[in-house]
């Protein structure tokens, strides 16, 4: 038995919580992962795992040598980049989670750069709109729009975005322009579901201090590329973050409106956990990112 890929093996069903999970992440099977681990309790002499048809739960002997493992792995990784030079530090494949428009535009156009500076390095990007799970999908970092309410994970800020309210041309010419919150109540907004069934509320900045407002809607979506789509179509004034609407700004396919009332910045932070050390290939990948957002 290879004991340096046995730890691997055994240090992803810890931290993704399952066999399958865990093979998943090492493009293995199930059967061939419960095996590895299934010798590597033979040789060490103890159970490291009680598992039953539902759920896996770690032993005490097992968290004790989980913990020793992640050191020991990250001692080998660290071990081989120092002998093999700065060249280790850029090799090998970072999985990570953007959100679906930081992705079209602000990351993917940015990537050949990346690519010939990091020729070694391969990318996973994971597409979603919603809180990623780092553990269970295997993931090294996520990029994250808003606020950050994981307090398990290390989240480091990136940049921002502005939220901005706009109409398409065709929505003003036949309802007119808003002067005022008070004038809201005169249009219509494309109303948007959040995750937890929710209808958000516009936000605005009064005097320096938030005042969220709701809108009367005649169509409600709860996905952002569609949500930008009624806009355009006329269907409502829109709010939302200003690197899902600069494009169609800059191509006057819609208009910002009520500018005199800002929103609070929505912060934009990558975030990772912080049970063991990043491997250096991905501290180049936030490095990178980050320049992305000079404004941060």
């Amino acid at each position: 038995m290879d004991k340096h890929v046995a730890m691997k093996v055994y240090v992803q069903i810890v931290e993704t919580g399952g066999f399958a999970k865990a093979g998943e992440v090492l493009r293995t099977s199930a059967t061939q992962v419960t095996r590895t681990v299934q010798a590597l309790e033979r040789e060490l002499g103890v159970k490291l795992l009680n598992r039953n048809t539902r759920r896996i739960s770690i032993t005490d002997a097992g968290a004790s040598y989980y913990e020793r493992c992640v050191r020991v792995l990250q001692e080998i990784e660290n071990m081989e980049a120092d002998l093999q030079g700065s060249k280790a530090g850029k090799k090998g494949i970072v999985r990570i989670s953007v959100p679906a428009l930081v992705a079209k535009e602000t990351v993917v156009p940015a990537l050949p750069k990346f690519f010939a500076a990091y020729p070694d390095i391969k990318l996973e990007i994971s597409i979603a709109d919603h809180h990623a799970d780092l553990v269970e999908e295997g993931l090294d970092c996520a990029v994250h729009v808003g606020a950050v309410n994981d307090l398990g994970l290390v989240a480091k800020r990136i940049g921002f975005y502005q939220l901005i309210t706009c109409a398409s041309p065709g929505y003003l010419e036949k309802y007119g322009e808003p002067s005022s919150l008070e004038s809201l109540r005169e249009h219509v907004g494309v109303g948007y579901a959040m995750k937890t069934g929710r209808i958000r509320e516009w936000e605005f900045v009064v005097e320096g201090e938030s005042r969220s407002s709701p809108l009367k809607s005649i169509i409600v979506v709860n996905d952002a590329d569609t949500y930008v789509a009624c806009g355009l179509a006329r269907l409502g004034l829109i709010q939302a973050s200003s690197f899902m609407l600069e494009p169609h700004l800059r191509a006057g396919r819609l208009y910002e409106v009520l500018t005199q009332f800002p929103s609070n910045p929505r912060p934009v932070s990558i975030l990772y956990a912080p049970n063991r050390n990043r491997p250096k290939r991905v501290g180049l990948f936030i490095d990178w990112l980050m320049e992305l957002y000079p404004n941060r």
